[in-house]
């Protein structure tokens, strides 16, 4: 069972970090997805800087900073020069990118 969970979380962390591999206007504060098997992601939005944390249970958590921009409804984020487009919706408690919904922290 342990090996199961282990695997799932892996299997969530490569999915979000393609998701994050590629982040500017009119968010601000911690949004979390759901969490998976006690694995889930945070995206804190500061200015149109971003932080995202990947949490992948007792395989720990990995992060990574860059910038983001919002155009329409396309959210761009850009890591170490490379820039990554995703689709973006505001919604009434948070936000959804790539069709995954985050839930704003207070």
């Amino acid at each position: 069972m342990k090996t199961a969970i282990r695997v799932s979380a892996v299997a969530l962390v490569v999915v979000m970090l393609a998701m994050v591999l590629a982040s500017c206007g009119g968010l601000s504060g911690t949004y979390k997805s759901e969490e998976v098997f006690g694995a889930y992601t945070t995206y804190e939005f500061t200015g149109n800087n971003v932080k995202v944390t990947v949490h992948a249970g007792i395989l720990g958590s990995e992060s990574e900073e860059g910038t983001y921009k919002i155009d329409g409804d396309i959210i761009t984020f850009t890591f170490d020069d490379e820039s990554k487009d995703f689709s973006f919706e505001k919604t009434e408690d948070g936000i959804k990118i790539a069709g995954v919904e985050y839930k704003k922290q207070k």
